[in-house]
């Protein structure tokens, strides 16, 4: 009798140790910088307290302890054998896609990059080691700033397993315009008024001549202040004395005022008759540089 109660409490705990226990999966493999999960390692209905000895940035195989919780709360230690492999690259954010600069700006090649990270590792720092393979990124650039054209800079990233990331971006170095000369202001303004220079003459009328004898506006022949388009503060210091600080839209308004000037000169018995030069200013205006 008391062979046979032994035997069925031995069959009981028998019983009770293989419930106790839970099926793990094979051949788990884990991403780099990962917590496990219960899913990751079993398919039971258990939580997962904890696992022994896992170190998640530790590439290569482990050989764990995980601690399991079934549903009447009963802890159940299960020895596990995991993978955990780093199968993600490096995060490479750049600012813009193309850069343009002007012949002879600075150039930064890094200026454009906004960030190059690791998802688990955080921030990689640039080298100048060109046989750099691992934690870090390098710049390769052709860019020329004093010479225009187009360009590449590509940027080559590492994490610290030496998974590798490439990004580029066109740099274009476009001709620094060239500053326009004097001449080509004044050609520009000439074409368009087809006046040449160094041209007007008169000669007294007689006395009873009076038809031409009027005076000009106060408008045009305000010598000391400053005409329709004369700049403020910005004299014209190169015009002749006997017309400082007047120019003139078109050559008609400048013959017209001329004339009736040398006709009240000639009636004050200053001048008997006279013939001016004509120039064009830089800034598109005509103006006499000469009596004689």
């Amino acid at each position: 009798m008391k062979k046979t109660i032994c035997s069925f409490l031995l069959c009981l705990l028998l019983c009770a140790c293989g419930s106790a226990s839970v099926a793990v999966k094979e051949g788990i493999v884990v991403e780099y910088g990962a917590e496990l999960k219960a899913e990751d390692l079993t398919d039971e209905k258990v939580a997962l307290k904890e696992v022994k000895g896992y170190d998640a940035k530790n590439t290569g195989e482990q050989k764990v302890t995980a601690v399991f919780v079934n549903e009447k709360d009963k802890e159940i230690e299960t020895e596990i054998t995991l993978e955990v492999k780093d199968t993600k690259k490096p995060v490479i954010k750049l600012k813009k896609e193309k850069v343009e600069i002007t012949e002879g700006d600075k150039f930064h090649a890094a200026s454009n990059i906004e960030s190059v990270t690791d998802l688990v590792d955080g921030d990689l720092k640039k080298s100048e080691d060109k046989k750099l393979t691992k934690n870090g990124y390098l710049i390769t650039s052709d860019v020329n700033a004093k010479k225009a054209g187009s360009y590449t800079v590509k940027v080559t990233a590492y994490d610290v397993n030496g998974n590798k990331a490439e990004s580029s971006y066109k740099v274009t170095v476009k001709k620094k315009p060239q500053e326009q000369s004097e001449t080509q202001n004044n050609n520009q303004t000439s074409s368009n008024n087809n006046y040449s220079n160094n041209q007007g003459s008169y000669n007294k009328p007689s006395s009873g001549n009076t038809a031409s004898n009027k005076k000009p506006s106060s408008a045009s022949s305000n010598n000391s202040g400053s005409s329709s388009g004369q700049t403020a503060n910005k004299p014209h210091k190169h015009w002749g004395p006997a017309v400082e600080g007047m120019y003139f839209d078109s050559g008609d308004e400048l013959d017209e005022w001329a004339m009736n000037y040398i006709i009240e000169q000639g009636d004050k018995g200053n001048i008997i008759g006279a013939a001016w030069g004509v120039s064009e200013c830089s800034c598109g205006k005509l103006y006499i540089n000469m009596f004689y």
